[in-house]
């Protein structure tokens, strides 16, 4: 049988970790008869109380149905630990948990980040999930229902690349009276500085509600009831009430900042801002009064970032080739990753096992391992490790306790990105699993992450790759990661998988891209 695709190879191999990987130049993928593309597959994970509740099972558990008609429907009544099994035999590539407000928040996004990396016999999650709430059942809904969103307007109030984006703007926290604009469109070509005003809540305000962005990433002082734009003076604030949020500028005048045009927002430097720690909070009234389809947030105070800002970064440094969701799971899994080459050093033998002990004001993780390890250092020890002490507290903060809301399989991409992914090509009878990426524009070099369709299993230590991906570092079931890629413009760069056969072949034809 021939093969699926046809490429002229260089040659050369590489062997890293004990992986070989064949670098091929100028590989190309082309359709082959016996080709198919493999489906992704989709579990509802909705807690009993949603379940024998007609309002919000019709709003949310039937809502996904309608757009993955083969999903599976797992429940529990007293612990999340309960799904386990039937969760792990699923496999599925997405997971949407469904709780009412009362049941979300610190304590359930950390149970639910457990969860997901202990499916099987690694650390890393085995599922790209998304926590599905509302304000009520209806702001459930949006939630649930939402449609694809391709992103191309952007407003943010954190310092994210704003030229990855059709037109941005930014207001600082770090200093008043500039704004920065970007337009793709523009003759200039170049972010500009423009003179505003001192207070930001006017500019913000058009932006959300005039403008209608469809991507917000904020940093700045918040809790889960405000957020307090602004290190350096008095700005404005926003906060909440009854679900509708509220914009209040520094002569404390309020106004309304409903803005429903559907959006992803990526809270990334504030604080507690994730957390639903009732009804009424900050998390619910952007879904419910702001048109957030898809939201990350801190859980609890952040000092560390990782999470956070690894994912704003990700997300927009690989625009068009990451959605929301998979920038926030790779993020994740560069977490793990780091602390499975650091936590060693306390004398751990599965990070799994290293957790947050109880929720503090600081939550520093110093879990029983970290703190066992830390009393065998004298003071001058604790001084050399210092870096990597840190490392390890931060990388365990960060591992568990950030939230992503909404449906984790909704396509939110950046519009016309620097990047183009196509859908991934499975000959049966070669059991061969071959992907393909393209870069637009411009150069890029630094990591680059590709999401396998599902679970599989594969031949880790021989796959074909293009020259300009470099040699992959971390090979996972339903991820791939090569550190130090290298790409250019008109670059078609492809990755075949050997001997790949799917975990668990359970198809939802409605998710595939």
């Amino acid at each position: 049988m021939p093969a699926p695709y046809a490429c002229v190879t260089c040659a050369l191999s590489a062997a890293v970790i004990g992986l070989a990987v064949t670098l091929s130049a100028g590989c190309t993928a082309h359709t082959h008869p016996e080709t198919v593309r493999p489906a992704d597959s989709y579990a509802i994970v909705a807690s009993a109380s949603i379940l024998n509740d007609s309002v919000w099972k019709a709003a949310t558990v039937d809502e996904l149905l309608k757009k993955y008609p083969n999903a599976t429907v797992i429940t529990w009544k007293r612990s999340l630990s309960e799904v386990k099994e039937p969760l792990a035999k699923a496999m599925p590539s997405f997971t949407a948990f469904v709780v009412k407000p009362g049941e979300a928040g610190v304590r359930f996004t950390i149970d639910v980040s457990h969860l997901t990396r202990a499916l099987d016999d690694d650390p890393y999650t085995d599922t790209f999930w998304g926590v599905i709430t509302g304000y009520d059942a209806e702001a459930a809904r949006s939630v649930a229902s939402a449609a694809p969103i391709a992103i191309q307007r952007a407003l943010d109030c954190s310092g994210c690349d704003l030229t990855a984006f059709q037109k941005a703007w930014r207001y600082s926290e770090n200093h008043r009276g500039t704004m920065n604009l970007w337009d793709a469109g523009s003759k200039t070509a170049k972010v500009q500085d423009i003179p505003c005003n001192t207070d930001n809540t006017t500019g913000v305000l058009e932006r959300l509600q005039k403008d209608n962005v469809q991507f917000l990433a904020t940093s700045g002082h918040a809790t889960q009831h405000d957020w307090q734009m602004g290190y350096c003076g008095p700005n404005m604030q926003m906060t909440h009430q009854n679900g509708a949020l509220i914009a209040v500028n520094t002569k404390n005048e309020r106004f309304s900042a409903r803005n429903p045009e559907p959006k992803v927002y990526f809270a990334n430097g504030n604080c507690l801002i994730g957390d639903v720690d009732k009804r009424d909070c900050m998390a619910l009234s952007w879904m419910r009064d702001g048109g957030v389809k898809q939201m990350m947030g801190y859980t609890v105070t952040t000092w560390f970032g990782a999470q956070g800002w690894g994912t704003l970064g990700l997300f927009t440094d690989t625009a068009g080739l990451t959605t929301a969701a998979e920038a926030f799971h790779f993020t994740n899994a560069s977490i793990v990753n780091a602390l499975e080459k650091t936590i060693q050093l306390t004398g751990a033998t599965d990070i799994r096992a290293c957790k947050l002990r109880k929720i503090t004001h600081l939550n520093r993780p110093f879990t029983y391992q970290l703190l066992q390890w830390l009393n065998t250092l004298s003071e001058a020890e604790r001084a050399q490790q210092k870096e990597e002490i840190q490392q390890i507290i931060g990388n365990l903060h960060d591992r568990d306790v950030v939230c992503f809301y909404g449906d984790p399989a909704l396509e939110t991409r950046i519009a016309d990105g620097r990047f183009t992914v196509f859908p991934a090509a499975y000959h049966p009878v070669e059991q061969t699993l071959t992907l393909t990426v393209k870069m637009n524009r411009g150069e890029r070099t630094g990591a680059l992450w590709l999401r396998l369709p599902g679970s599989w299993t594969y031949d880790r230590k021989n796959i074909l790759a293009s020259e300009a991906l470099g040699v992959p570092d971390l090979l996972l079931d339903n991820m791939i990661r090569f550190p130090e890629a290298a790409l250019k413009a008109g670059d078609l760069c492809t990755v075949t998988l050997r001997n790949a056969q799917e975990h668990h072949a359970q198809p939802c034809q409605a998710c595939t891209r």
